[in-house]
């Protein structure tokens, strides 16, 4: 805890039953620096500052936690009512709550604290059991990258999305879906790189604050101006979803108007009961941006409105193969091809130049997530352009579109024909944390060639290339240096272990641990190599 006012530490210390939450206040300090100190020293999960202090302010300290330490400790800020503007600051740094403290009680506290509890240990989780999904490909998580293929159609089958979403952990048991697609725009073009990511991470934080309190929704990051909230409609929200998605939208673009000075352009697509058809619902939405204006910046597809402009739009569609397969095989030359061929369709059709940028960045948005380190690499194509790669949106004709397809083709190819091997070994490492996070689970390879977007030949090829086996001999041998170590514990029955790792049942586990390893396991806790004695 940290405030430069003694009163307000003596009333934080006994306003909550601490223990009780199982929370222990390790150090109670009177300026930012001696705050930097005590974190440094106790490594603490949660910390209650003062926004203004002496020497270094909570902000100041906030900042610098981000920056050292990651996501924790996790942040409540303490402000007055003349304080109220640096707020904006605290959450660019993803503060988890802001307390007023002429306002401050017991119940708001308590609220405040264990919407924190919750927030660390869902960091937590993630961190220790799938580290793999916490990586980024430029501003893409995991979990969005599945978002953004299925967006796109790049998920072939319906068991595949099954497959998938039930690993991800994704609640699709909602009777209807609706796709939002936002557009960031204001002051980012007189920023820095560092200040509009800053900016973007910022505004999507409250984005996702805000939204959640009205509707059940997943955000996904699309590019540093564009993201896409999939809302999900319980029963009694469905017969009115375009009033509540309305007022939702109206009221969130306010908050970021507010808080950030930056508009916020919001189309809704249609409505899809089915959510392996959520591309139907993001194509819809995408194609309304352009009808969107200062005054009325939240449009929601209506079919007898809007049918015209779907109908006119350009349709990548026809080249969704390709693109699954070049993607997935980091295929430089093919994915030149199939974006050459895109481009040549612009340049034949009479496309106008609203969808000649909205093909244009659906492919840049592909990039962008689905190869290792997208990002930077779109960075690098484009580097010698004053807006960089966001010069697509400032387009004026449907030929400079094209053109700048075309760049990003012949780049992309290039990128990849020089870092292939890096990159395939990279997916590699991927797919075996996440088996090491899994040994729990009967693992299998079309199970995970689906979640990592991989026909199942490729990535055994793959695997027997880059990781020095087999997928089946890894995934053995994983779970039985687990088992080894298990056993090595003497806190698991040879029954238990067997559950634990997976496997049908204790013969079968024995009879595997038997042929990799030479000895059964019974013989193994009996001659322990690190023991060298019977137990």
């Amino acid at each position: 805890m940290a405030d430069d006012e003694p009163l307000v530490l003596v009333g934080l210390q006994s306003m909550l039953k601490w223990n009780e939450l199982d929370i222990e206040i390790c150090s109670v300090v009177r300026n930012g620096q001696q705050l930097e100190e005590a974190i440094a020293r106790f490594k603490p999960d949660l910390v209650i500052s003062d926004i203004k202090m002496p020497v270094k302010t909570g902000l100041e300290v906030l900042q610098d936690c981000r920056n050292l330490y990651g996501k924790l400790p996790v942040f409540i800020i303490l402000t007055s009512f003349e304080e109220f503007s640096f707020v904006k600051e605290a959450i660019k740094f993803q503060a988890i709550d802001y307390l007023v403290k002429l306002e401050l009680t017991q119940q708001s506290l308590l609220a405040s604290v264990k919407k924190a509890l919750v927030l660390i240990s869902e960091i937590k989780e993630v961190q220790q059991k799938t580290p793999f999904m916490t990586e980024r490909s430029g501003m893409i998580p995991f979990q969005d990258k599945f978002f953004v293929r299925l967006f796109n159609g790049l998920i072939e089958t319906p068991e595949a999305f099954a497959i998938q979403k039930t690993d991800l952990d994704l609640d699709f048991s909602f009777p209807a879906y609706a796709v939002c697609y936002c557009q960031i725009e204001g002051t980012q073009e007189q920023m820095s790189q560092d200040q509009q990511v800053n900016l973007y991470f910022s505004t999507t934080q409250m984005i996702r604050e805000t939204v959640a309190r009205y509707l059940t929704c997943y955000i996904v990051s699309l590019d540093m101006h564009h993201l896409a909230i999939t809302f999900c409609l319980d029963k009694e929200q469905e017969s009115h979803y375009t009033t509540i998605i309305s007022q939702t939208l109206e009221k969130l673009v306010q908050v970021i108007f507010n808080y950030f000075s930056v508009r916020l352009s919001c189309c809704v697509g249609k409505k899809v009961l089915d959510a392996f058809n959520l591309s139907d619902s993001f194509y819809t939405a995408r194609q309304l941006l352009s009808t969107t204006t200062k005054e009325r910046p939240v449009i929601i597809y209506d079919q007898q409105k809007n049918q015209q402009e779907t109908d006119q739009a350009f349709n990548l569609s026809q080249y969704k193969k390709k693109l699954t397969r070049a993607f997935e095989e980091l295929d430089g030359p093919s994915l030149s091809l199939v974006i050459k061929e895109i481009a040549d369709s612009l340049d034949q059709r009479t496309t106008s130049r609203i969808q000649a940028i909205d093909a244009a960045s659906n492919i840049l948005y592909m990039a962008i997530s689905l190869i290792p380190d997208g990002q930077l690499l779109v960075e690098q194509i484009f580097s010698d352009e004053v807006q960089g790669y966001r010069s697509i949106y400032k387009m004026t004709t449907t030929d400079q579109c094209s053109l700048w397809l075309r760049k990003l083709g012949t780049g992309l190819n290039e990128q990849l024909l020089t870092r292939k091997q890096d990159y395939r070994a990279k997916v590699i490492t991927k797919v075996q944390q996440y088996i090491l996070a899994n040994l729990d689970r009967k693992l299998q390879l079309s199970e995970v060639s689906s979640i990592f977007g991989f026909s199942q030949n490729y990535l055994s090829s793959l695997f027997s290339r880059y990781g020095g086996c087999s997928f089946v001999e890894y995934t053995t041998n994983a779970k039985i240096n687990a088992a080894k170590e298990m056993m090595a514990s003497g806190d698991y029955k040879i029954y238990e272990i067997s559950e634990k790792l997976g496997f049908e049942s204790s013969f079968y586990f024995s009879k595997v641990f038997k042929k990799v390893a030479g000895y059964s396991p019974r013989e193994y806790v009996q001659h322990k190599p690190d023991q060298g004695s019977k137990k």
